[in-house]
């Protein structure tokens, strides 16, 4: 795993969830603009799944498939909340998708330490 990738990652999604939150305190719905933020952060977790499938392959430890099934479904909540948040018109759609911001850093959270404790020992 690349170390400064997952840091900016990290760091990607949870300013997307603060951006959103204010978003959601000033009742906005989820527009252009709020798809490219999302985008952004897809763009990160991509890179870092492109990544993990070069990287992870050659390294001796366990845990390959729940570090994939993590990584994936990090990639996953965003754009499943995003969709949601562009159906739901209250001020809530929105929320979803900042909520998803603080999801994402925590599974990334957990894809790194299964990368550090299961997969990249020694």
């Amino acid at each position: 795993m690349i170390e400064w990738l997952y840091l900016a990652a990290q760091a990607a999604a949870l300013a997307m969830g603060a951006w959103f939150f204010v978003e959601t305190a000033r009742s906005r719905q989820v527009s252009r603009r709020h798809f490219a933020g999302v985008a952004v952060l897809e763009a990160f977790l991509l890179a870092q799944l492109v990544a993990g499938i070069a990287i992870v392959p050659g390294e001796p430890g366990g845990g390959k498939g729940l570090f994939f099934s993590y990584l994936v479904t990090a990639m996953l909540v965003p754009v499943a909340a995003a969709f949601w948040g562009s159906i739901d018109r209250s001020r809530w759609g929105i929320g979803t998708v900042a909520a998803s911001g603080v999801v994402v850093a925590a599974l990334l959270l957990r894809v790194h330490q299964i990368w550090e404790y299961q997969i990249h020992v020694g």
